[in-house]
């Protein structure tokens, strides 16, 4: 009879309910691909909205339409709209802005996103913001 180091064996291959035998697949969310062209696309039409004087609109339209799916180029490209959009609003401006948005139908998401691409932002930055407002 052989000797067994019972020390040795993974009891998790066992287990049907241990997180080896669990597919990590189902917990990210299912996205659709989005191509660079698409979101360029988008920058378009929210650079327009931006231009027209709906700085609230723009704002909302590129949190609410984030490209999940896009490659790396893709998400760079719509954080750089996000970071346009929110230096174009005067500092008197933004907290009635993102109240209002609270407030709308949806608005806890939004602002989720929004703090998404602010970590993004700060994250580039390791050693602090690289410039400072006058």
């Amino acid at each position: 009879m052989s000797v067994t180091n019972w020390r040795t064996i993974n009891i998790d291959a066992y287990d049907p309910d241990s997180a080896a035998n669990f597919d990590l697949g189902t917990l990210t969310p299912a996205v659709v691909p989005v191509s660079t062209a698409d979101v360029q696309s988008l920058a378009g039409q929210i650079r327009q909205l931006l231009r027209g004087g709906d700085s609230e609109g723009a704002l909302r339209g590129a949190l609410e339409n984030a490209p999940y799916g896009a490659d790396e180029r893709g998400k760079e490209v719509h954080t750089a709209t996000v970071i346009e959009i929110l230096q174009s609003i005067r500092q008197a401006e933004i907290s009635p802005i993102l109240g209002r948005m609270y407030q709308s139908e949806g608005g806890t998401e939004v602002l989720d996103v929004l703090m998404k691409y602010l970590y993004v932002v700060l994250g580039c930055f390791p050693h602090g913001f690289p410039f400072h407002p006058s």
